[in-house]
């Protein structure tokens, strides 16, 4: 038979068990919480949209605007700048998308027909599909640019929130539908031109052409994370720990990351 003393011990070891068991539970919840990101999330976090940025007043005629040079080849005066991107938030697996081309619907001025590849490891995936334009911001105030360059050259500016969706080909493997939401900055200068948003490319955390979203298997239909951008990922986390650019972290250079160079 137990004594009192025997008796409290076990107590206290049940208690230590518990505690441990709550402290591992609250670190996963809280892990996984800061993994979360959806757009919406993106939106508020990283573009101030809630933060009274935006005006509501401002007209964009989509008849007169072609976003499509802005998406599949976005450049700077330095030249093109490619997409980096990540797949499966677990793992962020390195995601290299090109698009081959982008052309915009002759009967619908919000909708663009796109064509292009990924690459993820060795396999390398062709896709198609379509972008709609959902809604058009403007910022209440415009950048001002490196040393104020920017003052009085601004008409309007602002982002064009778009859905997206890709089909890659059923008859491969290792095929899916990516599917989500994308953000592109944009302004107009003084003399009406409907321009990329390179205004801030000089700061640390400059970003544009931003895709949130997910990838879904046509084979299992489990659904992966898919994210990429310009210059910076949305929602990559722990992934991206450059501070000037992009630079994934060391543990996850293992995951197609180890020959990625800025």
């Amino acid at each position: 038979m137990e004594t009192k003393k025997e008796l409290k011990k076990k107590k206290e070891r049940r208690n230590k068990i518990a505690i441990i068991s709550l402290l591992i539970f609250l670190c996963f919840t809280t892990s996984n919480a800061q993994e979360h990101c959806d757009f919406e999330d993106f939106i508020k976090e990283e573009m101030g949209y809630t933060n009274g940025v935006f005006n509501s007043k401002g007209r964009l005629n989509l008849g007169n605007i072609d976003i499509s040079s802005m998406l599949s080849k976005p450049s700077f005066p330095y030249g093109v700048i490619p997409y980096i991107g990540f797949i499966d938030i677990k793992i962020k697996r390195r995601l290299e998308i090109n698009f081959l081309k982008i052309e915009k619907s002759t009967t619908n001025d919000s909708l663009y027909i796109a064509k292009g590849k990924t690459k993820v490891g060795k396999n390398v995936r062709l896709f198609e599909g379509d972008i709609k334009i959902k809604h058009v911001y403007f910022f209440a105030e415009h950048s001002r640019g490196a040393d104020d360059e920017m003052v009085g050259k601004i008409k309007s500016q602002g982002i064009i929130i778009a859905d997206y969706h890709f089909r890659e080909d059923k008859k491969l493997s290792a095929t899916g539908i990516f599917e989500g939401k994308v953000l592109l900055r944009w302004y107009v200068n003084n003399k009406g031109v409907f321009l990329f948003d390179d205004i801030e490319e000089y700061s640390d955390d400059y970003r544009n052409n931003q895709f949130v979203g997910t990838w879904t298997s046509y084979k299992t239909g489990v659904k992966k994370v898919a994210n990429w951008g310009i210059c910076r990922i949305p929602c990559s986390g722990d992934l991206d720990w450059g501070a000037a650019e992009f630079s994934p972290a060391p543990e996850y250079r293992k995951y197609g990351w180890e020959d990625y160079k800025p």
